[in-house]
């Protein structure tokens, strides 16, 4: 009886445990060039050694390209991002028309500036992923600050 309670408490608990257990989160399908696409859904340079991220043509360097340009904001705000050698400038006009300009990286599929000793990253995304309430017709955005600070263009 004591053997059989103790077997029934240990099936018991190890069923709880696979079942906290954290599952393989399902890849999105979505291509390596789109906006929606996620660190998760692409390959990594780390996966595939012959193939250099300078040669890649979807590796950081094609993916933090595509941030470069003018991205509207709310209310007049804007932020424009232009590729400098091999940083980035990143240039935030707030809705006060007041310009701060920081120097940025590209990390994988984001770049990475230092704001008021704060590390930011921008990443690409689309206007259902901000969590912003603004955007409307827009097709692309950058975000920063999910729900308050990002950035989308037509």
């Amino acid at each position: 009886m004591r053997r059989s309670v103790l077997t029934l408490l240990f099936s018991v608990s190890a069923i709880a445990l696979a079942a906290c257990e954290p599952t393989t989160p399902a890849k999105p399908n979505t291509a390596p060039n789109s906006p929606a696409a996620s660190p998760a859904a692409t390959s990594s340079p780390a996966g595939s050694p012959a193939a250099s991220p300078a040669a890649n043509p979807n590796g950081p360097a094609a993916k933090a390209a595509s941030f470069e340009g003018v991205w509207p904001g709310p209310d007049g705000s804007s932020m424009t991002i232009t590729k400098t050698g091999d940083k980035f400038k990143v240039e935030i006009t707030g809705r006060d028309k007041k310009v701060e300009s920081f120097e940025g990286t590209a990390k994988g599929d984001t770049i990475e500036f230092k704001r008021k000793e704060k590390v930011e990253t921008a990443r690409l995304t689309t206007p259902e992923e901000t969590g912003l309430k603004w955007p409307g017709g827009e097709k692309d955005c950058v975000l920063i600050t999910k729900g308050s600070e990002g950035y989308c263009r037509k």
